[in-house]
């Protein structure tokens, strides 16, 4: 019985309690990329999406694709992906180019 008992005591002690929802709100991360370039990214959820801006460029609406871990937005030839502080840029007719966030 006390076998039973402390066995219940340790399930329910390791339970997590839920991760909260996501913020509604935009977020935006500016990013230094290693082409000398910056990147100012408001990440929105609803609709799920990407508003990339670079200067000299064309400002770009990106929507959310499936990633295996991270984030990935792409419409059009660009394409937008990281994990953390770390995200890949590419734009239709540059090169990728890695992307670290400002600090």
């Amino acid at each position: 019985m006390r076998i039973a008992v402390l066995f219940a005591a340790f399930a329910l002690g390791a339970c997590q309690t839920p991760c909260p929802a996501p913020s509604p709100d935009p977020v935006t991360a500016t990013y230094n990329c290693v082409d000398g370039s910056d990147l100012v990214v408001t990440f929105t959820r609803a609709p799920d999406a990407a508003h990339v801006v670079q200067a000299g460029y064309v400002t770009l609406d990106l929507p959310a694709r499936s990633s295996a871990s991270g984030y990935r937005y792409s419409d059009g030839g660009a394409e937008l992906r990281g994990r953390r502080s770390e995200t890949m840029w590419m734009r239709p007719g540059a090169a990728e180019t890695l992307c670290r966030a400002a600090r």
